[in-house]
């Protein structure tokens, strides 16, 4: 005896098996990340501190119908002030941008002229030997350009570091206050990424200016007034959440 089957019915049953396998299939597939609640958070920390040095900006200056004259003049003056630096205990000398420039009269009526000139820094640990140095520069034609107080590029690194503890400590202290609000718990820090916030450049007056403030020698120094440095840092953050 023969016997027929039918398979009206089979492949309808064919496919809901195969949904089942691939759903189950995607079921074991999925990654527990999936099914967590993603916080997105920025967090900031900042640390204070005196500055450790001191820095003063210098230009040597000089004008002459003779290129050569002008530089010579130049070249006086800032051998002079890196002699006097030598004798200045904790001093560091920087020589720094020559330039000489050829300045015409209005409209060529008058015979043209040169300038020359070239920049110094001067760093010191504190303004004790490094301020009685500028008064002596001051008096000898130099234009101090700027009296800077800062972090050492040691002390900033060292203090970015401790900013950069301080803004993850942020994030993770609003994360669990967070979470907790939400019914949720801290699972893990999916992703964090810290960044330091760059430090300003010092401001130097321009030579116009300390022109007009230089006394005429003898006079007494400069003076400085040492003022708290600010180190800030920020970080971002995804936290992943769980009941």
């Amino acid at each position: 005896m023969s016997r027929i089957f039918s398979l009206r019915h089979a492949a309808p049953i064919a496919c809901a098996m195969a949904v089942f396998s691939i759903g189950a299939a995607n079921a074991q597939n999925a990654k527990p990340e999936d099914t967590y609640t993603k916080l997105d958070l920025t967090g900031t920390g900042s640390i204070k501190a005196a500055p450790d040095q001191l820095t003063a900006s210098f230009r040597a200056q000089s004008r002459d119908n003779s290129a050569a004259t002008a530089q010579q003049a130049v070249n006086k003056q800032v051998q002079k002030a890196a002699e006097l630096a030598q004798k200045a205990d904790g001093v560091t000398a920087a020589i720094l941008h020559y330039s000489v420039s050829e300045i015409r009269g209005e409209k060529d009526k008058s015979a043209p002229s040169w300038a020359a000139s070239q920049t110094m820094t001067f760093t010191a640990a504190d303004g004790k030997t490094l301020l009685p140095l500028t008064g002596q520069l001051q008096a000898n034609g130099l234009l101090l350009e700027g009296l800077e107080w800062s972090l050492s590029p040691e002390k900033q690194k060292t203090l970015q570091l401790e900013a950069e503890k301080a803004a993850v400590a942020d994030l993770k202290k609003q994360a669990e206050t967070l979470a907790t609000s939400l019914g949720l718990h801290v699972v893990r820090f999916a992703t964090v990424s810290v960044s330091g916030t760059p430090f300003p450049r010092p401001v130097f007056m321009s030579a116009m200016i300390a022109r007009a403030e230089v006394a005429p020698a003898p006079a007494p120094p400069p003076s400085s007034t040492m003022e708290t440095q600010t180190v800030r840092a920020s970080a971002n953050a995804t936290v992943l959440l769980a009941p």
